[in-house]
């Protein structure tokens, strides 16, 4: 279910591309294999607001004819694919990849104000995961999140400051979850997606030893309203998830 504030910036997307028109020639997306003919023609004749999930699903997993996408394409479909996405639909297999063809425009594609709006899509988006409501069955991940941005073309840095202010219990144990497995045993983001995402990796790694974060992080581990719900939460694995908070407070303190 979709939340206000991202409500808010669909409507806001759907008033800042409201001039795109739907393209009159094949979307970039492989037709042979990939996404149905018919599909494709109707993703292009269907009013905006009526194409479907499964539209957006054939034409993100579908393979690109060019891989720099044409961005009036995009832009004109982009309202309604947020709008999906606000509601927990899923519009690619892969949560990482979701916006990857948004980040394929050419640079300099997206004025001030249709850049504003992706950014503000993206972090009620995330504001969302951190206050528990997760995507697509998946959940307690916000660093596929961080990597989705990023593939989108989106600045991760106003994610990361929200992550470090947000007061939700929720979003802590999300922190301790994510980074346990996925940053701390080698100090560098470890999904398969992030690996040729050198900017991600330095400004993740950047923001997570910063003192600031740290001190933050340490004293929300140690909040009375946290600690109450520790044990409530699920091991993972063979793991206890009190055992995995005190290996994250200690690369914390010593890191």
């Amino acid at each position: 279910m979709t939340t206000p504030a991202l409500h808010a910036t669909v409507e806001r997307a759907y008033e800042v591309f409201k001039m795109r028109k739907a393209p009159g020639g094949p979307l970039n997306v492989c037709t042979s294999c990939c996404m149905p003919d018919e599909l494709e023609r109707e993703m292009r004749a269907l009013p905006l607001r009526k194409i479907s999930t499964r539209h957006f699903y054939e034409y993100c997993n579908g393979a690109m004819g060019e891989l720099v996408q044409p961005a009036e394409e995009i832009k004109y479909l982009l309202p309604r694919w947020l709008e999906l996405l606000a509601a927990g639909e899923e519009t690619h297999l892969l949560p990482e990849l979701t916006l990857d063809r948004v980040g394929r425009c050419p640079a300099g594609s997206f004025s001030a104000g249709e850049e504003s709006v992706l950014d503000a899509f993206m972090l009620a988006y995330f504001d969302h995961q951190l206050n528990g409501g997760g995507f697509w069955g998946w959940s307690g991940d916000p660093l596929s999140l961080l990597i989705m941005a990023d593939a989108g073309g989106r600045d991760v840095r106003p994610l990361l400051q929200h992550w470090l202010e947000h007061q939700n219990p929720v979003s802590t144990a999300q922190f301790v979850r994510s980074t346990y497995w996925d940053f701390w045993p080698k100090c560098r983001l470890s999904s398969a997606f992030a690996e040729d995402r050198p900017v991600l990796q330095a400004t993740f790694k950047a923001w997570i030893l910063a003192p600031n974060t740290q001190a933050a992080f340490i004293e929300k581990l140690h909040h009375p309203e946290f600690i109450a719900q520790v044990d409530q939460v699920p091991a993972q694995g063979d793991m206890p998830f009190s055992l995995m908070v005190d290996a994250v407070l200690d690369n914390l303190w010593h890191n």
